[in-house]
């Protein structure tokens, strides 16, 4: 009889695990995706969707009310152009690094089906200065 209620035990111990273990992966799932740089791309190119990271340059055109955008993204000594269309982050403007995701079309246009601004960091910033956080 003990060992009967230890397997029952044992096994919805497992059930819980696997139910937490795939809450977790299906979580993270999205945000932990790799992003490559415009030369890892150019050189392995993908027929399907991709992540790219970039620093957008200074000629950033906006149309459609602010939700179509089109811009030169630089990573390595390699630039990329980029039209999305969308809502944008409110930290984008040149100089900021994002991530974009889409397909590099025939054209040699990355069209993006999202657009992520990465947030500089404080503390990498006032300590690239040399000045101490708080």
């Amino acid at each position: 009889m003990r060992s009967r209620a230890s397997l029952r035990w044992l096994g919805l111990g497992a059930v819980v695990a696997a139910c937490l273990g795939y809450l977790v992966v299906s979580a993270t799932g999205s945000s932990a995706e790799y992003y490559q740089t415009i030369g890892e791309m150019r050189s392995h190119p993908a027929a399907g969707s991709v992540r790219v990271l970039g620093t957008v340059q200074d000629d950033v055109v906006r149309t459609d009310g602010g939700l179509h955008v089109r811009f030169t993204a630089a990573e390595g000594g390699q630039t990329m152009p980029v039209d999305y269309q969308g809502t944008v982050p409110d930290i984008f403007r040149p100089g900021i690094q994002v991530v974009v995701d889409g397909r590099l079309g025939q054209d040699g246009v990355f069209h993006a089906r999202t657009l992520e601004a990465k947030c500089p960091s404080r503390f990498s910033s006032a300590q690239a200065q040399g000045t101490p956080t708080r």
